[in-house]
């Protein structure tokens, strides 16, 4: 995560214990699960993978499994369910994790089971296997930043290893509508922010950042999911660069 956060630092990282007779049954699943797929496909294909959410979500994933799907922007829609970056791409997980009361943000590391992976088309609503020759989705076969477990599976093909725990010097955050809090706690207009998203986004992502703005604004968003959405559109790379050019004009 340094090289879109320089200023990151891991506070804490915790180990899935799974001692309750719950944790154990889903341990029991998963490994089940692997045998299957092995015995599908030649090799279950079990991977690494990061997972982002607010703190409460990831209570709740660690006491009780996956709930649903993964809420994510238009533009960066693959299908419907449960989205995780490969390992080397912590970051992209991680613009899905909240601050919670303590700045601190989590992330979990899972052990995926992806079995045959199929290409899913940009903007796509599939939430199944398009036929029984495949397992899992991604937007990239060859070079993914994501993979998709659909709904039906994802509490027999995703298992929890580990939270980690970090504070994060790309803090946006808005106080009140109008205004972006960046690591410096430095306010910036949204006007000012997205007079300089314009030469950087192309006229599409302008386009929908804008209508998020909008619905914001009149108040059918919360803050958090508003900036969270933000982020997914932008990216933090080109949204903490934008910021630090304002800065440095100031």
């Amino acid at each position: 995560m340094k090289k879109i956060d320089p200023g990151v630092v891991i506070t804490a990282i915790h180990q899935c214990t799974r001692k309750e007779h719950s944790g154990e049954a889903r341990q029991d699943v998963f490994q089940k699960q692997i045998e299957i797929t092995k015995a599908a496909r030649g090799v279950s294909n079990t991977v690494y993978a990061w997972y982002g959410a607010p703190a409460k979500e990831v209570e709740s994933i660690l006491a009780h499994g996956f709930g649903g799907p993964s809420k994510v922007s238009a533009s960066e829609t693959y299908g419907v369910g449960v989205y995780l970056s490969p390992f080397g791409l912590p970051h992209l997980s991680a613009k899905f994790s909240e601050a919670d009361d303590s700045g601190e943000k989590h992330i979990i590391l899972c052990r995926v089971i992806l079995g045959n992976v199929e290409k899913v088309v940009a903007g796509s609503q599939q939430h199944y296997p398009s036929s029984i020759d495949f397992d899992t989705g991604t937007d990239d076969p060859k070079n993914p930043k994501w993979y998709v477990v659909w709904p039906s599976v994802m509490d027999r093909h995703i298992i929890p290893e580990c939270v980690v725990c970090f504070k994060s010097s790309i803090n946006v955050s808005g106080n009140f509508p109008g205004q972006v809090r960046g690591s410096t706690h430095t306010k910036y207009s949204l006007e000012k922010l997205f007079s300089k998203l314009r030469s950087s986004l192309p006229p599409e992502k302008i386009k929908e950042l804008a209508k998020l703005y909008d619905v914001y604004r009149v108040g059918k968003l919360t803050k958090n999911i508003f900036i969270r959405h933000m982020r997914s559109v932008v990216g933090d790379y080109v949204l903490l660069s934008a910021i630090r050019e304002i800065r440095s004009s100031e």
